[in-house]
């Protein structure tokens, strides 16, 4: 079901309340339809693919049911999409993979997407492939991935690649990313990664402007992560926790251009899984004749804790990270960094596919947490050794007499609103610009909203 409304500009607003790093710019769904997800289908009326994929006008994808999608085939998010799992009743959606041999969700050669409160765990093709990521961005501009929990893939959990044109203004934030398969079904073999950040098919391709902001990465073999860019701009990452590498944490390269690196507030603790002569926190290969790279390394910390109670601190920078280590970031930071302890209690409370009430916050989420709060866990070859996945039950959303967009419930609470009329939900609400259905997403999603 699709709903049209009236556009109101309100250009200088990010992408949501509190949207944060270079992909907060990712507006141009603003103003556009909102399409209903009624139906678990891989494809079809209601599914969430008639609603991500087609053409690139503007829309807003809300969820009037919960459960998991498998599918057959990857997604493909086309440009100038909102896809909003905070909207979804019950648990959420998860997202696995039914016959398909590839990444569930792609974003490639599109613009302005944001995506967030989605469960994306492929789990292994049943033909085995090189290529199941749980999130894919391939020359993707201006995308927000937020309040995401990806779990369980075979290739990277996150990949950023760019394989024709550019990569950029990309944000991963409050995001849990975990248990990538080490022994699965890769044709490498072993191959548990976090995240791929500028990966690429050959030269004269551009990336940069990525943020990395208050994510967990648990239980990954390493790319924890792995970075590279170009003079298109820098990667920052800002008040993450990475936890259990087994050989590497950051792992920053040249490969692809100049790069310049900004790492500031980050936790990296050893775990189960790491060897006995833990890795640096990061690690820099300057391998590339011609290419330059600068990392601006500030209120770090790394330990080891075993037993949890007695922490002994490791090296943040290897000692060429030292070496190539500059005194300023290249650019200003896009946000203002916590420090680390106040960084570890943020990602504590908040990271994963979790809503403010607690809801969506399911087994596999809080036993990542739970891992990193005593110390346990491990990476793991199979779902199972995880748990599985959970049977998030299918339940329905909030009746919307009026078809416009918004529930019932929500329109009722509203003195401008009337549930009994279609509203123009795209009109502002707000002091600031933000419209109806704005504000809903926001209160959702426990989006803080300046008075």
């Amino acid at each position: 079901m699709a709903i049209a409304a009236s556009a109101v500009g309100a250009a200088d607003l990010p992408a949501f309340p509190g949207a944060q790093g270079y992909g907060a710019v990712a507006t141009g769904w603003r103003g556009g339809q909102v399409m209903r997800v009624t139906t678990l289908d891989d494809a079809g009326p209601g599914s969430l693919r008639a609603c991500a994929e087609g053409a690139d006008t503007p829309r807003v994808c809300i969820f009037d049911i919960s459960g998991t999608i498998s599918v057959d085939r990857p997604i493909f998010v086309s440009s100038n999409r909102y896809i909003a799992g905070q909207t979804a009743p019950g648990q959420g959606i998860q997202i696995r993979l039914g016959a398909s041999r590839n990444t569930p969700l792609v974003i490639k050669n599109v613009h302005d997407v944001v995506v967030r409160f989605l469960k994306l765990r492929p789990g292994p093709s049943q033909i085995a492939g090189p290529s199941v990521d749980g999130v894919t961005v391939e020359n993707g501009e201006r995308i927000m991935l937020d309040h995401l929990s990806v779990m369980f893939a075979t290739d990277e959990n996150v990949n950023v690649h760019v394989s024709n044109s550019v990569a950029g203004d990309i944000t991963l934030s409050n995001s849990i990313v975990a248990w990538g398969l080490d022994r699965s079904n890769h044709p490498k073999g072993r191959h548990s990664k976090g995240a791929l950040i500028c990966s690429d098919e050959g030269p004269k391709n551009d990336c940069g402007r990525i943020s990395l902001i208050g994510n967990l990465f648990a239980h990954n073999r390493d790319r924890n992560p792995d970075l590279k860019a170009t003079d298109h701009g820098p990667v920052e990452v800002i008040n993450n926790i990475f936890y259990d590498a087994i050989s590497q944490f950051g792992e920053f390269y040249d490969l692809l251009g100049d790069t310049d690196i900004s790492y500031v507030g980050n936790l990296a603790l050893a775990g189960p899984s790491t060897n006995r002569r833990a890795p640096e926190a990061v690690q820099l290969f300057d391998w590339e004749d011609g290419h330059t790279i600068a990392l601006y390394a500030a209120g770090n910390r790394a330990e080891r804790r075993r037993p949890c109670r007695r922490p002994r601190e490791l090296d943040v920078l290897d000692a060429e990270a030292k070496r190539l280590s500059v005194d300023a970031p290249a650019v200003p930071l896009t946000v203002e960094p916590l420090d680390v302890d106040a960084a570890e209690a943020r990602v504590m409370e908040t990271a994963g596919a979790r809503l403010p009430d607690g809801r969506f916050h399911d087994a596999l989420d809080r036993a990542v947490l739970d891992n990193l709060r005593d110390c346990s866990g491990s990476v793991i070859d199979r779902v199972e050794e995880a748990g599985g996945w959970p049977n998030l039950p299918e339940e329905r959303g909030a009746p919307d007499a009026d078809g416009d967009g918004l529930p019932d419930p929500w329109e009722e609470a509203q003195d401008a609103l009337d549930a009994r009329v279609r509203d123009n939900i795209w009109a502002p609400a707000h002091p600031a610009g933000w419209s109806h259905l704005e504000l809903w997403l926001a209160h959702l999603a426990g989006d803080e909203i300046a008075p």
